[in-house]
């Protein structure tokens, strides 16, 4: 993993985290934001400036998550840039260093 993603990660809150970890664990490309909101029991209005967050962190110019076009109510749907780091990479790391989730 890239040591510049670790860092920024380490320093991220929880609520950030689970966010995060719920996009690399979906068997879904993207999820929209009711499907976010609804697995980490945030409301939808929080859940925005959470999104608009983790949007804004960028690892060699590449966003941490992207959009990936719009659901039926004509908002994004979200997912993580592979570009930087494959889903499943960030969900084993964030469980085991970060959220200490069993992932067996």
């Amino acid at each position: 993993m890239n040591r510049q993603l670790e860092d920024k990660l380490r320093l991220l809150k929880i609520d950030l985290l689970n966010i995060l970890h719920i996009l690399a664990v979906s068997g879904s490309i993207a999820l929209e934001l009711n499907e976010i909101s609804d697995s980490t029991s945030t409301s939808e209005s929080e859940l925005k400036g959470s999104i608009s967050t983790l949007r804004r962190m960028k690892i060699d110019d590449e966003t941490l998550i992207v959009p990936a076009g719009r659901d039926e109510d004509g908002r994004l749907r979200w997912k993580i840039n592979e570009k930087i780091i494959k889903k499943s990479d960030l969900a084993k790391f964030l469980e085991e260093e970060i959220l200490g989730k069993d992932s067996n």
